[in-house]
C-alpha cells in the first residue's frame, strides 16, 4: 500500500496548493470495475459544496494538477462520471508489489494505523460455573481474531479474561455441588446447575473430605476454571492476563469507587439501597450500586474493573459481551464519566496528542456478540448430556474441528445472528465457507507438490511449502496482474476490520482472494494445473511467483483468524 500512501499524501498537498483546504478521510479506493484503473478518487464530489464548483470541474482541475506534478509510477489519470478521478499505475507497480509480498512473507500486510496505541481486548469472560458453550465459542473466536487484527494493524494489544468468581452464581454453584452430595432428588433451588459435570465435582469434593459450602464453591471454581482454560487453549485462544473479580474486591478497589461516588455526592439512598446518578451522564434511569442488604450490585465491581483497566495505561478498552447486556452499555459509560473518564471515539484516541493523565482520552467500545444457533439437518440442537442445557464448545470442536468452528464464528458480523450448520461445517467441499476460503491455498500447495514430482520445480526453490525461486517480473501477464490486484488489497481489508472491529471483513476477503485464484486456476482446463506449470520455464517461474504470493497472503489472513490454511482438499 506504499504507493497509495504516497499518492494520497501528494493529493492532499495538491488540495492545499489549489484550494487552501485539507481533505479529510480516505482519498483512494479500488474501483468497482478494473477497467477504471487501479484507484479511484471521489474527493471532488465531497468538495463540491465547500468549493462551490461542479464536481466534474473540480475533478478536471485535480487531474490536470496530477499530470503536471508527475506522480511516481503513474501511467494514466482520467476524469470519469460526475466527478471521479481514476488512476492507472504503471506495470512496475505490480512488479514491486509481488516482490514485496514474497520478501516480507508473514509480515506482509502489517499496518501502522494503530500508532502503537495500547488496547485491552477483554472477551469471553465466562462465569466459572460450567463448561464453555457455543456462545462463548463465538465470543472467543471473534475476540481472539480481533486481537490478532489490531496487533497486525499497529496497536499494542493485550488480551484479558475477567473471572467472575464471586456473587450469586458462585453461591449457586456451591449449592449445586452440595445437592449432588445429598440424597435429595430435586435441588434446593430451581436455578441450580444440573449437568453431569456437577456430579463429577461433587465426587471429587467428597473424596477431599471438605463438604461445606465454601469448600464446594472453591473447588467448583478451581475445577471449572481449569477446564475453561484447557478448552480455550485447544481452541487456540490465549490471554495475557486473567483478572479475578474476587481479587478486585479483596484489593479494596471496589470500595474505593463507591467511596469516590459517595464523597462527590453522586449517590443517594432509595428504599434502603444506594443509587448512582447515572442519568446525569446519559443513562435512561439511575441505577443501584448497593442493595438494601448491603451487597454490591454487579455494575459496581464492573465500574471498578474498568477504572483498573484505565489505571494500567490502556487507551482503548474493548469489551465483548452477550446480546442481553445491551442496556448495561449506557450504564457503564455513565459510571465511567462519573469517574472522570475522558471518553472519546476510538478514532480520536488514535489521533490524540499527549495529555495530562487526568485528561488522557480513552475509548470504550462494546461489541455485542449475537446469538448462535447450532443446526443439524436443519434442526436446532439445544441439549448436551454433559452440560444439561446447551452444547459445549468442546463437543463442537470434536465434531467439526477448530478451523471450521473458528471460521464460521468469525465470518458473520458480530452484531448479526449466526446459524451454524454442523453438516456444512464438516463437508470438505466448496460448499463449506472455510474450505472455500482455503481452496486456493490447497491448490497452490498441490501445484508445488506436482511441480516437484514432474521436476518442473527444483526442491531448492521451495521453503516451508512456498515457492521462493527467481523469476522475471516483466512476464507478469494480464491474468496474473488481475490476481495481484486482489492480493494487494489485503492490508486495506485488515485496516477496515481494525477500524470497524469486525473480523468478518478478513474472512470475506479470504473468500474473495481464494475465488479469484480458483478462476485463474481453471483457465488451464482441461489440465488446470498446467496454467502455472506450463512448459516455458520463464513464464512458469513468474506464474509460480504470483501463485506463491497468493498463497502467502492467504496464510497471513488465516493466521489473523487463528486458523491453519488447508494444504489438502
Amino acid at each position: 500500500m506504499d504507493l497509495e500512501h504516497a499518492w494520497s499524501a501528494a493529493l492532499r498537498t495538491l488540495a492545499r496548493t489549489l484550494w487552501q483546504i485539507e481533505i479529510e478521510g480516505t482519498l483512494l479506493e479500488p474501483p468497482t470495475d478494473p477497467r477504471f484503473g487501479d484507484f479511484t478518487c471521489n474527493a471532488p464530489m465531497r468538495l463540491a459544496k465547500q468549493l462551490r464548483k461542479p464536481p466534474r470541474a473540480i475533478a478536471e482541475e485535480l487531474a490536470r494538477a496530477v499530470r503536471n506534478a508527475g506522480f511516481p509510477r503513474l501511467a494514466k489519470v482520467e476524469v470519469a462520471g460526475a466527478g471521479f478521478v481514476n488512476f492507472t499505475a504503471g506495470p512496475e507497480f505490480l512488479q514491486e508489489e509481488l516482490a514485496r509480498i514474497l520478501s516480507e512473507g508473514a509480515r506482509y500486510g502489517r499496518s501502522t494505523m494503530g500508532g502503537g496505541r495500547k488496547v485491552l481486548v477483554e472477551h469471553c469472560s465466562a462465569n466459572p460455573t460450567g463448561p464453555l458453550h457455543i456462545a462463548h465459542g463465538r465470543q472467543a473466536a471473534v475476540g481472539d481474531s480481533l486481537a490478532h487484527i489490531l496487533d497486525f494493524a499497529g496497536y499494542r494489544v493485550e488480551r484479558e479474561f475477567y473471572i467472575n468468581d464471586t456473587g450469586n452464581q458462585i453461591e449457586m454453584l456451591g449449592k449445586s455441588i452440595l445437592w449432588r452430595l445429598s440424597d435429595a432428588a430435586e435441588p434446593p433451588d430451581e436455578n441450580c446447575y444440573r449437568g453431569d459435570y456437577i456430579k463429577d465435582i461433587a465426587a471429587e469434593l467428597r473424596a477431599s473430605g471438605r463438604t461445606d459450602l465454601e469448600g464446594a464453591k472453591r473447588l467448583g471454581v478451581e475445577r471449572l476454571l481449569r477446564e475453561i482454560k484447557r478448552d480455550l487453549e485447544d481452541f487456540r485462544v490465549s490471554y495475557d492476563t486473567w483478572t479475578s473479580e474476587d481479587s478486585l474486591h479483596k484489593s479494596g478497589k471496589v470500595d474505593e469507587v463507591l467511596n469516590f461516588f459517595n464523597s462527590w455526592g453522586l449517590t443517594y439512598p432509595k428504599d434502603g439501597a444506594t443509587y448512582l446518578k447515572t442519568t446525569d451522564h446519559g443513562d435512561v434511569e439511575d441505577k443501584p450500586l448497593v442493595k438494601a442488604d448491603g451487597t454490591f450490585v454487579y455494575r459496581l465491581p464492573d465500574m471498578a474493573y474498568h477504572r483498573d483497566k484505565y489505571a494500567r495505561g490502556h487507551e482503548i478498552l474493548i469489551d465483548l459481551w452477550g446480546p442481553d447486556h445491551h442496556a448495561h452499555i449506557a450504564t457503564m459509560k455513565a459510571g465511567m464519566k462519573a469517574l472522570n473518564f475522558n471518553l472519546v471515539p476510538m478514532a480520536e484516541v488514535r489521533s490524540a496528542s499527549t495529555a495530562v493523565p487526568e485528561q488522557r482520552p480513552v475509548a470504550f467500545e462494546v461489541l455485542l456478540i449475537q446469538y448462535c444457533r447450532l443446526l443439524r439437518g436443519g434442526v436446532e440442537q439445544k441439549m448436551s448430556k454433559r452440560a444439561a442445557s446447551y452444547v459445549t464448545l468442546r463437543e463442537l470442536m470434536e465434531e467439526v474441528g477448530v478451523d471450521a468452528a473458528r471460521f464460521f464464528f468469525a465470518m458473520r458480523k458480530p452484531s448479526a445472528h449466526l446459524d451454524f450448520d454442523l453438516d456444512v461445517a464438516k463437508q470438505q467441499s466448496k460448499d463449506n465457507p472455510y474450505y472455500y476460503a482455503g481452496y486456493a491455498h490447497a491448490r497452490v500447495c498441490n501445484i508445488t507438490v506436482k511441480g516437484l514430482e514432474d521436476k518442473k520445480i527444483a526442491p531448492a526453490d521451495v521453503t516451508d511449502g512456498v515457492w521462493r525461486g527467481a523469476y522475471d517480473a516483466s512476464r507478469i501477464g494480464p491474468d496474473e496482474a488481475a490476481l495481484l490486484k486482489v492480493a494487494r488489497q489485503f492490508q486495506r481489508h485488515l485496516e477496515i476490520a481494525a477500524r470497524d472491529l469486525d473480523p468478518a471483513f478478513v474472512a470475506e476477503y479470504l473468500r474473495e482472494l481464494s475465488g479469484a485464484y480458483q478462476s485463474y486456476y481453471e483457465l488451464g482446463k482441461p489440465d488446470p494445473g498446467k496454467k502455472v506449470l506450463c512448459d516455458d520455464e520463464p513464464t512458469r517461474r513468474t506464474r509460480l511467483a504470483v501463485s506463491a504470493a497468493v498463497q502467502q497472503v492467504l496464510r497471513n489472513g488465516f493466521a489473523l483468524l487463528g486458523l491453519h490454511a488447508p494444504e489438502k482438499m
